[in-house]
């Protein structure tokens, strides 16, 4: 399993630095989550909060080596394993081979460039944490259980509770907003059946009663006409609401069916191109079926042919590289060559050439003049010497006579 996702991130990391899936990140995340991160690290340590895009590429390499260095630790000790909890300052390749060491014990690839986890994000850091997380959350014994669908309670019902606190509060804001439409429509005789304010209904029931003077009526016939004199002046007007369920569900019942009347040529339109193309695909199955029955032949002289070509060219390619081993032994051959003429004239020269025989005897008479001047000067130091011996001689007689004058 270790292996497969290796192979993954390496093949992320080789692409482009955004290469890193969000799928990955936010997996990593909820393991981090079921493994109650948030207080048991950030909390403890007085982190920051991180969200899923902090490790999909690297802004802040310091920051996000030490908060990977961090969860790593966190991670290994939940595991079950000795590791110290990295500072800001210690040095990063030997947190780095701690790190190593830790998963080559738990037999994880780690076959992969060192430098590539100083920068904190990145494929091969998300499957390093990945790896601890996943060994964490099985050492815990986590599973998973199945969900529970809870029964919930019917919202028309609750709709309906709410129906008159919902009009009451709609026939508020009417009244602060429009005052001078509902004027408008008592002078016009008409009425919104949505609303049922007491206190406007008390009141436009004492204006009726001044207008059409209802209570000085007192027989059914009386109410009867006066119904029909005024039903004409009535005039019923229904608001409706648009956070309504009802004119939404009318809205997609009408949208359905536009949609099905649309489906229909549609559908029908489908089917002829797909016949068409079912049609056309066959006649060229059958046509490739004929020319390759009609080419059997052909096909297998051009595969021979094919085959003798290759063999000729890989003939001719070791010949080219036998001519060019015998051209580069040639240009070999042909410098030492080169290299044997120069010494022979060298040799030559030198053996016809009296210059160095004269060299010498000049070279000789040299040392002879030398040898004579040393002679010279051997003499005049020698004479030199032997008058301060005599001059020496003399003082010391001298001083012997006063010494043996003075006794």
């Amino acid at each position: 399993m270790f292996r497969n996702e290796y192979n993954l991130a390496m093949e992320r990391d080789s692409g482009s630095v955004s290469s890193v899936s969000s799928f990955q990140v936010d997996d990593l995340m909820e393991k981090l989550k079921l493994l109650n991160y948030e207080r048991l690290l950030l909390k403890e340590m007085k982190m920051k909060q991180i969200n899923r895009y902090y490790f999909l590429r690297s802004f802040n390499p310091g920051e996000q080596f030490f908060m990977f260095t961090s969860i790593c630790a966190w991670l290994i000790r939940k595991i079950g394993k000795t590791f110290d909890q990295p500072q800001e300052f210690d040095d990063p390749n030997i947190v780095i081979s701690r790190i190593i060491k830790v998963l080559q014990e738990m037999d994880v690839p780690t076959d992969f460039q060192t430098n590539r986890l100083i920068q904190g994000a990145g494929p091969i850091c998300v499957y390093i944490m990945d790896c601890l997380a996943t060994q964490a959350l099985k050492l815990t014994k986590f599973q998973m259980k199945r969900p529970e669908c809870r029964k919930e309670d019917d919202p028309m019902v609750d709709l309906i509770e709410n129906d008159s606190e919902i009009i009451l509060e709609k026939v508020e804001e009417e009244q602060m907003a429009g005052g001078s439409d509902d004027s408008d429509d008592e002078r016009n005789g008409l009425f919104d059946l949505s609303f049922s304010d007491p206190a406007r209904s008390a009141a436009h029931t004492r204006k009726e009663a001044r207008e059409y003077k209802v209570d000085s009526l007192s027989d059914s016939e009386a109410w009867r006409l006066e119904l029909e004199r005024v039903l004409p002046q009535l005039k019923v007007v229904v608001k409706t609401d648009p956070r309504d369920w009802r004119a939404h569900l009318e809205q997609m019942r009408s949208l359905r069916s536009n949609i099905d009347s649309a489906t229909e040529e549609t559908d029908s339109q489908l089917a002829k191109l797909q016949s068409d193309i079912s049609y056309v695909m066959e006649k060229i199955e059958s046509r490739e079926k004929h020319l390759n029955n009609d080419l059997k032949d052909l096909i297998a002289q051009y595969k021979q042919i094919l085959i003798e070509h290759n063999q000729a060219t890989g003939q001719i390619r070791q010949a080219e590289q036998e001519k060019t081993e015998h051209e580069h032994e040639l240009s070999k051959i042909t410098n030492e060559l080169e290299n044997v003429k120069i010494q022979m004239e060298q040799r030559g020269n030198s053996m016809t050439d009296g210059s160095p025989l004269i060299n010498i005897k000049k070279a000789i008479f040299r040392i002879k003049e030398e040898l004579c001047e040393m002679d010279i000067k051997i003499g005049v130091m020698e004479h030199s010497l032997n008058s301060e011996i005599v001059r020496q001689g003399s003082q010391y007689a001298e001083l012997d006579s006063l010494v043996m004058a003075a006794h």
